[in-house]
């Protein structure tokens, strides 16, 4: 996965839990790096109690892995980012949402997932929907801001 867009979906999964009092930590870009290489170390090395530990910290298959996402959605009940794709957008900043192609577009994505935990005893309408995930990630840009800095 390309590591640009694995932070991507780190930060906009953390913007959710900390809009909804389930976090208080957002990664910056570097220490998000600096841990993702402490992962492929404790996996190196097997240690899987840290590893496990880190995940959490990481949202490492936050929004991928179904059994993660089906523990997420219980503890984000009915929150309002979850009603439709523009509302979930109001976790973007303005300049953020001006670097989709469209309205929605990153709320899509992401609200796309919602449903695999539903899936898994259907295994091809859930290889479709990560079929329709894919190409949805494919088309969406890197629109966060840690991505658009220009320093000076």
């Amino acid at each position: 996965m390309d590591p640009y867009r694995e932070y991507q979906d780190y930060a906009v999964a953390s913007r959710l839990l900390v809009a909804q009092g389930l976090s208080r930590e957002i990664l910056s870009l570097s220490q998000y790096a600096r841990l993702r290489l402490r992962r492929l170390e404790l996996a190196r090395r097997g240690e899987w109690g840290a590893l496990e530990a880190l995940d959490e910290r990481l949202r490492y298959g936050f929004w991928t892995n179904p059994w993660r996402l089906k523990e997420a959605l219980k503890r984000l009940g009915h929150a309002p980012y979850l009603a439709s794709p523009e509302a979930f957008e109001g976790l973007l900043f303005p300049e953020e949402k001006a670097r989709l192609r469209y309205p929605g577009q990153a709320g899509e994505y992401y609200l796309g997932f919602l449903r695999l935990p539903a899936l898994l005893m259907d295994p091809e309408a859930f290889e479709e929907a990560l079929r329709e995930q894919e190409a949805r990630g494919e088309r969406l840009p890197l629109f966060l801001n840690a991505f658009h800095r220009v320093l000076g």
